[in-house]
């Protein structure tokens, strides 16, 4: 099969069809890429050769599912989810470009859900800022919302939030592998082979741990930043962090569904699960390869706390109920209280839910263990300083916890 190519010849555009065997009186079998004088349509690009303009969705975490011109520099975007029913988490993620520098109005429709995020930019996918009311609109029923965004030559990036990639959470755990007391193994894969990353942080011999795990679920990027920096204060110098790390094991799991994650799914995993509704069934390779670390360190250790880190509308914390029997008993409420005190401008809102759901990570290590087992939400739009702050003071108030509590019932 032939190459396909695309040229202006005396301002007429020229189509050619790739992987295509066309002959009188044969059917196409396939056609990979049209280019009409309106676009070229290939896997996850759309060129506009009129409006010189380019839209990209050909990276990890991107999701674009179509691009229409709409004329006068209006393009017409849809989302998708990778499959329903689907949790109300509409992400997207694009690049956008032109010849020129040029200003051009995107008008975004979500399918599947209603808008949830307030769209970010940025030019080079690490730096971001949140759209203005001056350049952003939806509408009341929040199913399609409008971009007005100046683009040229460079790549702007548009996303529901960060990215916070796959790769990006593996440099960063590798970054603390380089630290003499934190461990990185793999020690599972994910439907997609991808490999799932665990830090043992401390000393490995101590006879108490704590485990924390994250991003089960792929927008959700507040809950990874908290969690990273959860995890650095815990890797820190200070005199708190080494006497923790020399009484408690801690193992972190900080990114779950690396797959779900790289193809910008909503919710899902690529076995189409949401992985924190598997904690019963454990019927997806990435929730029985954590389940089976966590019950190894069960067994060889005294297990003190789990955490999982998430993003939600606001932040709050989901805990089991103070009648709840737990060990150690009353470290919740006194956590929790605790960050309150350090930071009287910060209000920790808990939610003990009389009837949890069953088929969470926490219920699971709440009724496998009996320990506190926590989920820790940061709102989509909390202040990124305030996020990184709170989750420092939380972290330090959970290691001296800890400490104190170490020969609690």
């Amino acid at each position: 099969m032939k190459s396909g190519w695309v040229a202006v010849l005396g301002g007429v555009l020229v189509m050619v069809v790739v992987g295509a065997l066309l002959m009188v009186g044969q059917r196409v079998e396939e056609v990979r890429v049209v280019v009409t004088e309106e676009k070229v349509l290939e896997p996850g690009v759309w060129v506009f050769p009129k409006e010189q303009v380019r839209f990209d969705a050909r990276f990890p975490r991107a999701r674009l599912t179509e691009c229409e011109a709409l004329g006068d520099g209006k393009f017409g975007l849809v989302v998708r989810p990778e499959n329903l029913p689907v949790n109300n988490s509409p992400w997207f993620a694009f690049q956008v470009s032109c010849e020129v520098e040029r200003k051009v109005v995107v008008r975004l429709r979500v399918q599947g859900g209603n808008l949830r995020y307030r769209p970010k930019v940025s030019v080079d996918g690490v730096t971001w800022v949140t759209l203005t009311e001056e350049a952003y609109q939806q509408d009341e029923a929040r199913e399609e919302c409008v971009l007005k965004l100046e683009v040229g030559p460079r790549a702007l990036w548009v996303a529901a939030q960060e990215l916070v990639s796959t790769q990006e959470m593996l440099d960063w755990a590798g970054a603390l592998e380089r630290l003499p007391f934190v461990q990185g193994t793999t020690f599972g894969r994910s439907v997609g082979g991808q490999r799932l990353c665990r830090l043992d942080v401390g000393d490995v011999t101590a006879e108490r741990a704590v485990v924390i795990i994250g991003r089960q679920h792929p927008p959700e990027t507040t809950g990874s930043l908290a969690l990273m920096r959860f995890v650095e204060e815990i890797a820190g110098d200070s005199d708190l962090a080494r006497s923790f790390r020399g009484q408690f094991h801690c193992v972190v799991v900080p990114l779950l569904n690396p797959d779900g994650v790289d193809a910008g799914n909503w919710r899902h995993n690529l076995g189409r699960v949401d992985l924190n509704r598997d904690w019963k069934d454990f019927a997806q390779p990435e929730t029985r390869a954590v389940r089976d670390q966590i019950v190894a360190l069960g067994k060889a250790k005294k297990l003190r706390l789990m955490l999982d880190f998430h993003s939600t509308f606001k932040d709050v914390f989901y805990t089991q109920s103070d009648e709840a029997v737990s060990s150690p008993a009353g470290f919740t409420r006194l956590w929790l209280e605790a960050l309150e005190t350090r930071l009287p401008m910060y209000e920790a809102k808990r939610e003990a839910s009389p009837v949890p759901t069953p088929t969470t990570s926490t219920y699971w290590g709440h009724h496998t263990f009996g320990i506190p087992a926590i989920t820790y939400e940061i709102g989509d739009n909390t202040d990124r300083a305030l996020l990184k702050t709170v989750a420092a003071t939380a972290a330090q108030e959970m290691m001296r916890l800890m400490l104190e509590m170490k020969d609690a019932p």
